[in-house]
């Protein structure tokens, strides 16, 4: 059983007492596997049908058109869920998921669980309108990234991203979750156009920046 802990942390079991939280991993027949970096969590093509709970680590969220062309819909870090809205809907969309470090995940297996079962335990229920809570915030923030990517020009869209993490961070200086292939796939643009433009927005005395880390002038 994993360290309860850990878990009574996570806002996918706020509310919930240790017996509760027990009780929902046994009804999900939850059970823990690990990735290296770059191995896939979910294939294409493959339907979800388990919530993933990142214990360690990191994945993104892929999808890839025709020709290969890859875009991170999003990334996830150690504390958060991933594959919730599709393992309970039973739909089935054309992503991947790829593990972007090496990583620890504990999976609830919802193949046979029916969202509107009249039968579904107080517990589960209260496991419920937290993933329904997560998913509301997940919406806003997909709302955000609709915003930088419909900007015309890279410095539009990075301008944009940078200035949502500045004020999500309180700070003018921050780190971001993307390296910079994974931010050029993330803002659908080319990684050395992107790179480019960073350096023409820091000569321009726009930002400064190391790597992930970067400051708004």
């Amino acid at each position: 059983m994993e360290k309860i802990e850990f878990l009574k942390k996570l806002p996918i079991f706020f509310n919930l007492t240790e017996e509760e939280i027990i009780f929902v991993l046994k009804f999900f027949n939850s059970y823990k596997e690990t990735f290296k970096k770059n191995d896939f969590v979910f294939e294409v093509g493959k339907e979800i049908d388990k919530i993933g709970i990142i214990l360690s680590g990191e994945i993104n969220i892929i999808k890839e058109d025709f020709w290969g062309n890859r875009n991170i819909l999003n990334k996830f870090k150690s504390g958060e869920i991933f594959g919730e809205v599709l393992a309970l809907s039973k739909t089935s969309l054309n992503i991947m998921v790829e593990a972007s470090q090496n990583c620890t995940i504990l999976f609830l297996d919802l193949k046979n669980f029916s969202i509107d079962s009249e039968k579904n335990p107080d517990e589960i229920l209260k496991f419920l309108s937290n993933i329904f809570k997560i998913s509301l915030k997940k919406n806003i923030l997909f709302t955000e990234k609709l915003e930088y990517i419909s900007k015309k020009s890279i410095r539009e869209k990075l301008l944009s991203f940078l200035s949502a993490e500045a004020q999500k961070n309180k700070s003018n200086s921050f780190f971001i979750k993307f390296d910079r292939q994974e931010l050029a796939d993330y803002l659908f643009v080319e990684r050395s156009a992107l790179s480019r433009e960073l350096s023409s927005m820091k000569k321009d005395g726009l930002i400064d920046y190391k790597k992930n880390y970067f400051i708004l002038k």
